[in-house]
């Protein structure tokens, strides 16, 4: 499928966190997922991204690049895949992230959240639930957030890649 969008894509239905691709494409030992290991989900979830019905804030991109150093796959994966990045959508993404920088101020202070807050917002802003490997942490704080406690917070549903795959179906149907 070629970057331009085409008559049979779908609506984004999930934004993807840095975190979920890292961990399929590394193949370590320490990774959740390594697609060597889980290659038909990480297939379906390509499929989902080649669709457009899985996105992407820019700054996942950018974190992408900067793993794209160490893991050799990733550069051309990224060029393949430009399609899913997307820039800030609306004024409502803007005020969501007001809103949570507010009340988590460590949001805007450093980059290592940013992607973090883009992810969220974007999702926000599209109605779209967020897949993360995050898990929601009891007394986060505010120094330290998780993305499903802030999802939580703010309305916006967020759900784990065995989540996903639940919702979607997958392992139910023939053939997956």
């Amino acid at each position: 499928m070629s970057g331009q969008a085409s008559l049979f894509d779908e609506e984004p239905r999930y934004c993807i966190d840095t975190n979920v691709i890292v961990s399929f494409l590394r193949q370590t030992e320490d990774e959740y997922y390594g697609s060597d290991v889980f290659a038909p989900q990480w297939q379906y979830i390509e499929q989902l991204i080649d669709a457009r019905a899985i996105v992407a804030p820019l700054q996942v991109e950018r974190e992408l690049a900067k793993w794209a150093k160490t893991i050799a796959e990733l550069r051309e994966w990224l060029r393949k895949r430009r399609h899913m990045f997307r820039d800030v959508v609306s004024d409502t993404q803007l005020a969501l992230a007001k809103k949570i920088v507010n009340q988590y101020p460590i949001y805007g202070e450093t980059d290592n959240y940013l992607g973090d807050l883009e992810v969220i917002t974007l999702a926000g802003a599209l109605g779209i639930a967020v897949i993360s490997l995050e898990g929601e942490k009891e007394n986060a704080g505010k120094r330290r957030p998780k993305i499903p406690n802030i999802c939580r917070e703010f309305g916006i549903d967020c759900v784990s890649v065995s989540g996903f795959l639940r919702r979607e179906g997958f392992g139910q149907a023939e053939g997956r």
